[in-house]
């Protein structure tokens, strides 16, 4: 598969050192379960080194994304923030990838203990258009 992420440039904050490989997690995600169940409406992660933005389709016409700025990596410990939050309200996020299958568990904050499963996509899910149905 090409690389479906647009920002590929190394990044001391992933998980890999300046000059190597992105970080496994980095790319397109179509989140299958969140917290036991499935989303209300098909909601993707677009991950990059420097963000983690969720996106939701089926909340209007266009796409809702909520930015979450990462402020640093740590092995397999993602620490962001909503956009705009303060960073001592940051919350820890523990990332796995096996194959093509993405899972986040919260370790700190609201979502605490919450996690989240999904499939890899080669599309950007801010290019999606309708109801985003792409498996």
């Amino acid at each position: 598969m090409a690389d479906a992420d647009p920002d590929t440039s190394a990044s001391s904050s992933g998980r890999a050192a300046p000059g190597d490989a992105r970080p496994d997690w980095a790319g397109f995600w179509r989140v299958r379960r969140w917290d036991g169940a499935a989303p209300a409406v098909p909601t993707y992660y677009a991950a990059t080194p420097h963000t983690w933005d969720v996106v939701k389709h089926g909340t209007g016409p266009e796409p809702h994304v909520a930015s979450h700025p990462i402020l640093g990596v740590d092995g397999d410990t993602i620490v962001l923030k909503d956009e705009g939050a303060a960073d001592e309200d940051a919350e820890r996020w523990h990332v796995e990838v096996d194959g093509d299958t993405l899972r986040v568990m919260a370790r700190t904050g609201p979502h605490a203990g919450a996690v989240g499963v999904a499939a890899r996509m080669a599309t950007d899910p801010r290019e999606i258009e309708g109801d985003a149905s792409e498996g």
